[in-house]
């Protein structure tokens, strides 16, 4: 039986910024032939994670558009459709989304992994399915109502057979102007046998992308990790990107391991992002961002000092 996972991640925070939660729906295939789906439900504010574990025979999807479904819960890129009932949480509402803003894909240019997408057999692909969105509509959590119309919304998707063994991921869509956003990520890659450090950037402002990766020939110049703070520097020719995570109260997320859910890393949706992004020409140096995000997604997965080391 073949190894393999897929998992999609949608974060939807209120306009008030009351309520952030991350929602989850997978699927997961082991190499003894057992297989099943599943709903990882956080929430952000309460430092709570719900696992809702289905039968495999739930889980349908489409193969000509993007739309999943698990149990009476659905997920398309225009809408969620929560339906949960389990003994510890009970979710019912709709929320719609609009004006998706994807990492754009083109033959040259095949989304956040670059030319790695296009690699066949690698442990882990990854790709940003919209950067921010809006809301519209509400859930029922248990008791509570929640309405998220003119909230905020993030979509990305991973799938393989394992994450890798150690990684760095942050993420916010929550600056002071608003269509800004950013997602950073660095991982060790399985390679041909053996293995190699590299990170993906993406950062949205003012409605350009700006990209530093491996596969651009950008550098992680700084990499510092400590009790409360992670700061990242990134540079290319033009520009350099300088982002500090500000860390929070995180839950443990089931992860893939060899198709498996059954690895754990530890995530935040409640970090704090400080980004700045300056454009260098000959010895001069100009701010052209500078701000806050908030209500940020933070991952670290697997041995810290082996993400450090990679700076």
């Amino acid at each position: 039986m073949k190894r393999y996972f897929e998992g999609w991640y949608f974060k939807i925070v209120d306009k008030d910024e009351n309520v952030v939660f991350a929602i989850i729906p997978g699927v997961s295939f082991e190499k003894d032939g057992t297989a099943h789906c599943f709903i990882q439900f956080f929430d952000g504010k309460e430092v709570i994670m719900h696992n809702i574990k289905y039968d495999i025979e739930q889980f349908q999807y489409s193969k000509k558009r993007f739309e999943v479904k698990i149990g009476n819960n659905i997920f398309t890129s225009k809408k969620i459709v929560l339906e949960i009932d389990s003994e510890d949480i009970k979710v019912k509402g709709t929320i719609e989304l609009g004006d998706l803003s994807p990492w754009p894909v083109k033959f040259f240019n095949p989304g956040a992994m670059g030319p790695f997408r296009l690699v066949p057999f690698m442990e882990c692909y990854h790709g940003v399915l919209s950067f921010d969105h809006k809301l519209r509509g509400k859930l029922d959590v248990n008791e509570t109502s929640i309405n998220f119309t003119d909230g905020r919304g993030y979509i990305e998707k991973d799938y393989g057979k394992s994450f890798p063994s150690y990684y760095l991921w942050m993420q916010s869509n929550h600056f002071p102007s608003e269509g800004t956003s950013i997602m950073v990520s660095l991982a060790n890659i399985p390679w041909l046998g053996s293995s190699f450090d590299g990170f993906i950037v993406g950062f949205l402002n003012n409605g350009h992308l700006y990209r530093f990766a491996t596969y651009t020939g950008a550098k992680l110049t700084k990499l510092k990790i400590s009790e409360k703070t992670i700061i990242t520097h990134f540079s290319d020719r033009k520009y350099r990107l300088e982002v500090v995570a500000h860390k929070a109260e995180g839950v443990d997320l089931l992860s893939p391991k060899g198709g498996s859910m059954t690895g754990r890393i530890l995530e935040s949706i409640t970090a704090e992002l400080q980004v700045k992004l300056i454009k260098i020409r000959k010895n001069q140096e100009t701010i052209l961002y500078e701000g806050r995000g908030r209500n940020a997604g933070l991952d670290i997965g697997g041995k810290v000092e082996k993400i450090e080391e990679i700076g």
